[in-house]
């Protein structure tokens, strides 16, 4: 396995989650990718195996499922520079995108060809609660993840993908200080403790394939933003067990209805939260509302829909 490949950087954007379908295997849900926060994985030739020392661990345990996978008995002499990524347990799907940009680097580092689930299953670890986060990386969209298949397969296909219009924005919000992120071990304790409903089940996939995705192929902003967050609130009942209600939290349930109060459209909490968004019809109006929302203890930021997968350059 010789490859003419010194350097390798691929961007990636994040990841929204509005809701899965249910709570149980497979789950099924909908998101979309947006291109920020972005993030930047470069690999380089060196002497030794060495990572971004806050991103050691994670890379590490990548770079061991490579090797196994491409029949190495050595780490790989090079450097994996973590030059950008998204906040973590933020609602923003980062701990899938930097994985994903590290095992597809690795892979395409020693031109180790493999299809892209394997290398987000087997490499990169993830996907294995919802894909929407994989598919968004290697195609971006709106993207529907089915919940139709066999409760074994580990990575759920996409059963729909729709290209929003262009200028649509959204409104990043994340709270500073006092949220509640849940991630790993506490994440999966609260799952534990969820219960299927096939009757909520049902009504939400209604509301993604009747409203939702028509709207957005439609383009009309008005019933897309009304349907996200009509199917946000609905899907985060499924979880008001584990958080409190239809959002993870005081702070985030304030923030969004402070958002509301400004009049903004299509607002909701991506994942677990603590990152809030609202649906903007352009970037004056996203700019508008960043403005009236800001405040010290938010962390505001405006992004667009990302229609194509990640970008990887190499020389």
């Amino acid at each position: 396995m010789i490859s003419q490949i010194k350097s390798i950087r691929i961007e990636t954007g994040a990841r929204l989650h509005f809701g899965l379908i249910d709570t149980v295997p497979p789950f099924g849900g909908i998101g979309v990718m947006i291109d920020q926060p972005a993030t930047i994985v470069q690999i380089t030739e060196r002497d030794a195996f060495t990572v971004t020392p806050r991103y050691h661990e994670r890379a590490l345990a990548i770079a061991r499922r490579f090797c196994v996978i491409a029949g190495r008995t050595e780490l790989p002499n090079l450097a994996i520079h973590v030059l950008q990524a998204a906040p973590p347990h933020s609602g923003l799907g980062s701990g899938t995108q930097l994985s994903l940009a590290i095992a597809e680097g690795l892979c395409r580092f020693y031109d180790l060809e493999l299809p892209a689930e394997a290398i987000a299953v087997q490499i990169a670890d993830r996907g294995k609660r919802s894909a929407v986060g994989v598919h968004g990386y290697f195609g971006g969209g709106l993207i529907f993840e089915s919940c139709d298949g066999n409760t074994d397969t580990q990575l759920n296909p996409i059963q729909r993908r729709v290209e929003l219009p262009d200028q649509w924005r959204l409104v990043l919000l994340r709270p500073t200080v006092d949220a509640s992120p849940v991630s790993g071990d506490e994440e999966a304790e609260k799952f534990s403790h969820l219960s299927s409903n096939s009757i909520d089940d049902n009504r939400l996939r209604i509301m993604i394939t009747d409203t939702i995705l028509p709207a957005g192929e439609a383009g009309d902003f008005a019933s897309f933003a009304d349907a996200i967050e009509a199917y946000n609130r609905a899907s985060g009942m499924l979880f008001a067990q584990a958080q409190g209600g239809p959002y993870n939290g005081m702070v985030v349930t304030k923030l969004i209805e402070a958002l509301k109060t400004h009049g903004a459209r299509g607002v909701g909490q991506s994942s677990w939260g603590p990152g809030v968004f609202a649906w903007c019809e352009d970037e004056t109006s996203a700019q508008t509302l960043a403005q009236i929302i800001s405040s010290p203890s938010i962390e505001v930021q405006i992004a667009k829909v990302r229609d194509d997968g990640r970008r990887i350059h190499s020389c």
